[in-house]
């Protein structure tokens, strides 16, 4: 029994290290002119640290990867804030990966010092045993499947960096290379705690506006609603801040 209960609290550590694992080896048919760096933890500019899972860098551009070992259909817009992964009858929901890796690639500008967007590409990889059912084609990210990496990454090849400047990208990265486990340990464990506490200071913070009746993410006055499923908090800016907050 106890096994089990193990196996399942570490079952999401262990699928993330097989996902990996299909994309490394996928990465390795890249070539020389690829240099790929994996599980970075990038200073995201607040106290923390954001987690990358894969960076490719070459002259033609620095590709930064957002990899979903996930199975199901997958059921997304571009600005949707929750994208949908259906099971048969069981829906879950994920943070939209592409304003996860927006945020990936903002803490990695910060810290290379190219801020040139022209330089940075997004992709988001999902595992070949998912199905994309998406209907609007995605403007800010490519979103596909593992198998098909390297066929977009070599979509780009008009070179943008030089020599001398990728060897000083690839140096600063390298700096994120840490091969003592314990070490890795501990600076994951530092990472899951402040996202912990962020979260906490979050929550924190929008109880304390709800009280005194602003809105959370513009400052506009909130006003008392009722809806289809009861009543609600609602912004007095709508639509242009579509914060709701349900009155439990």
């Amino acid at each position: 029994m106890t096994g089990i209960v193990i196996l399942k609290l570490k079952f999401p550590l262990i699928k993330g290290a097989v996902g990996e694992w299909k994309v490394n080896r996928i990465f390795s048919t890249l070539g020389p002119n690829y240099s790929i760096f994996h599980d970075l933890y990038v200073p995201n500019g607040d106290k923390g640290t954001t987690q990358v899972d894969h960076v490719v860098t070459s002259p033609y551009g620095i590709f930064v990867i957002e990899t979903k070992d996930y199975e199901g259909w997958i059921f997304a817009k571009e600005n949707q804030r929750y994208w949908t992964q259906v099971i048969y009858k069981r829906k879950e929901k994920m943070f939209n990966p592409i304003w996860q890796n927006y945020g990936h690639i903002k803490a990695l500008k910060n810290y290379i010092g190219k801020k040139d967007s022209e330089y940075f590409h997004s992709i988001i990889a999902f595992s070949s045993s998912s199905t994309l059912k998406f209907e609007d084609r995605f403007k800010s990210a490519r979103v596909i499947q593992f198998p098909q990496l390297t066929r977009v990454i070599k979509e780009w090849n008009v070179h943008k960096i030089s020599e001398l400047e990728l060897r000083e990208i690839n140096r600063k990265l390298e700096g994120f290379l840490i091969e003592d486990k314990k070490v890795k340990k501990r600076i994951r464990k530092q990472h899951v705690q402040t996202i912990q506490n962020n979260r906490k200071e979050n929550v924190r913070k929008e109880k304390e506006s709800i009280q005194q009746n602003s809105c959370p993410k513009c400052n506009s006055e909130l006003s008392l609603k009722k809806g289809k499923y009861g009543s609600f908090y609602g912004c007095s800016n709508f639509p242009k801040c579509r914060y709701t907050k349900k009155v439990f």
